[in-house]
């Protein structure tokens, strides 16, 4: 890969003018996605099946990306002759978990981990093949355990179990919102690889070290739960004991959420910035399998809250918008976002109190002042190391 890499950017200044309705549109910031595509989907020919990557977004959670802007990306496919199918993965673990709000309002969250209730948010969310114009499929099937085997040569991960139905595509755009993470600092295009395009057993890799049974499993005082709530059938109960076969085992830890007996799974969550480059591991294994050259990258830097689009409670924007930048390589694309990120003055937030505090300057990355745990460069440094792309970028702006 040469040392420089291109990213697109268009700002998210509107202008208006009574007068001129074309200066309108061209400055409408919905508009500019179709500007950002003429400049990175070079690779798309007619009749070639896209995989559109998105996010639906959590339950309750109001700070996802717009259908609308992913309804730009499907369109312009179309009008290269492409066939676009969005896809997405499950998360991790079987079972969701209901939330009592109040004594008569509960409230389910957790419920992107098989299709069935995935799909429910997806329309719910807008992204219906009536609204966006293309059909959505869960590439890592019904309970996302559905995989290919690709080897790597990682900082921790020698294989990566990527979503099998990936490859029955030939291309793939990759649409990412641009925001904070808890433990990885942000998320974005890297993050959409490496967590977004793998089936659970690498999103269990990424976040866990292991689990195991431990000596509080009474199978006596349970229905075994675990035996039935596991996919693969890895779990039997031998001479009176619970055993996992590993070998079959997916890691979707279905085993533990389902359990009735406190502390009879054992996991071990890993450091952040384990976390980090194990997820980075993931996305080499995305990249390499599928092929650089086959894959397109816009983030949308808008709406930029602390925190996932995989969880209820986003919070409020903390940067104003910054656009939408474009790429064929993840690494610059995110790299320019958190640049963006850190030139950009911070937005007042209000505390529970509800005073307001001061917002953070302009110069200082935001998320790693507001979540100090965790680092952007982390991200970087992995990804440097494992050749999927280049921190140094020219700045394009249209």
């Amino acid at each position: 890969m040469n040392n420089t890499s291109k990213v697109y950017w268009a700002s998210p200044i509107e202008l208006m003018s009574l007068i001129n309705s074309k200066n309108n549109m061209i400055t409408n910031i919905l508009i500019k996605t179709r500007l950002i595509l003429e400049k990175i989907l070079d690779n798309i020919k007619p009749g070639d099946k896209v995989a559109v990557k998105v996010h639906v977004g959590e339950a309750y959670n109001t700070r996802y990306l717009r259908h609308d802007y992913v309804h730009e990306v499907i369109d312009f496919i179309k009008s290269k002759g492409g066939v676009p199918t969005l896809i997405e993965t499950q998360g991790l673990g079987m079972k969701e978990q209901h939330i009592k709000m109040s004594e008569n309002h509960v409230i389910c969250v957790g419920v992107r981990k098989t299709a069935v209730e995935h799909e429910k948010i997806a329309e719910l969310h807008g992204y219906g093949e009536s609204i966006i114009g293309a059909p959505l499929k869960f590439i890592d099937g019904e309970k996302g355990i559905e995989s290919k085997i690709i080897p790597i040569n990682g900082i921790h991960l020698k294989d990566v179990a990527v979503a099998a139905g990936l490859f029955d595509f030939d291309k793939m755009v990759v649409i990412s919102h641009f925001k904070g993470h808890g433990s990885a600092a942000f998320g974005g295009a890297l993050k959409q690889l490496g967590i977004g395009c793998v089936a659970k057993r690498n999103k269990f890799r990424a976040h866990f070290k292991s689990f195991k049974v431990t000596k509080k499993c009474t199978p006596t005082e349970c229905g075994l739960e675990c035996i039935e709530a596991c996919p693969v059938g890895a779990i039997t109960k031998n001479n009176g004991e619970i055993s996992i076969d590993y070998d079959s085992c997916v890691e979707c830890t279905a085993c533990i959420e389902y359990c009735k007996v406190k502390k009879a799974f054992k996991s071990v969550y890993l450091p952040f910035n384990i976390f980090t480059e194990r997820m980075i591991d993931n996305a080499t294994g995305v990249v390499t399998g599928f092929g650089p050259e086959n894959i397109r990258y816009i983030n949308f830097a808008i709406d930029i809250v602390l925190n996932c689009d995989c969880i209820t409670t986003p919070g409020p924007p903390i940067i104003p918008d910054l656009g939408i930048f474009g790429s064929a390589d993840p690494v610059a694309v995110d790299k320019a976002c958190v640049d963006a990120e850190t030139n950009a003055p911070g937005l007042p937030r209000m505390t529970k109190e509800g005073t307001w505090k001061d917002p953070l300057p302009a110069g200082v990355e935001k998320f790693g002042a507001m979540m100090s745990m965790s680092k952007a460069t982390w991200q970087f440094d992995a990804a440097v190391k494992n050749g999927i792309g280049n921190i140094n970028y020219d700045l394009i702006q249209i």
